[in-house]
């Protein structure tokens, strides 16, 4: 069931099932060969939405670093990238390192309440907030107002209620604010099973 549905019983889409072979050989080799696609880990449906929105002057905030970082590096002014496992830290820092990748500030913060807080944000304002790890809703709450009028807020796994504790409210609370919402259920690369991300637009 997970390989075709998520977590909420929403089916991938008949016209996503070929991405299923695109995942399974990608999660295939990260598996056998330790061969990771740089790409977000984000259903494949998102990703090319995604590179619409960033431009060369998008300031970043990531919560959850990733294979999503190199990839947002690319495409943006900035990544500030924070991460909670010690291990994935390094060897990302490690691989940021070796490709001279210069934009990111990646930061390793494991206790729940500091990955939710976003300091010295408010002069420069956030144009994608991306959330992927730690206390979700938490990051959402206290991170919505500290994108800028006309960003987006991307929130992966939306299907996994655990993680977004009271989020479907809060968003409800705040929809004078928010211009448009987009979801995306579809396979994604590295691992094979159906993901569901919500992209936020806040209204200019």
């Amino acid at each position: 069931m997970p390989r075709f549905f998520t977590g909420r019983g929403d089916f991938v889409g008949i016209h996503h099932l070929p991405n299923a072979f695109r995942s399974l050989a990608q999660a295939l080799r990260r598996r056998c060969f330790g061969i990771y696609p740089e790409l977000p880990w984000i259903p494949f449906a998102a990703i090319p939405r995604m590179e619409r929105l960033l431009t060369p002057d998008s300031f970043v905030w990531e919560i959850g670093a990733g294979m999503s970082t190199l990839w947002l590096s690319a495409r943006a002014k900035k990544v500030v990238s924070i991460e909670a496992s010690a291990e994935w830290f390094e060897k990302l820092g490690g691989i940021l390192r070796q490709k001279n990748v210069t934009n990111v500030d990646l930061r390793f913060e494991w206790i729940a309440d500091r990955m939710s807080t976003y300091p010295g944000v408010k002069e420069t304002g956030i144009d994608l907030l991306f959330i992927d790890g730690g206390p979700r809703h938490d990051c959402l709450f206290h991170g919505f107002d500290q994108v800028k009028a006309g960003g987006y807020i991307y929130l992966d796994n939306w299907d996994v209620a655990v993680f977004w504790r009271g989020a479907e409210e809060f968003l409800q609370a705040r929809s004078a604010e928010i211009e448009s919402s987009e979801r995306f259920i579809d396979y994604v690369p590295g691992s094979f099973f159906v993901n569901d991300g919500l992209l936020i637009r806040k209204k200019c």
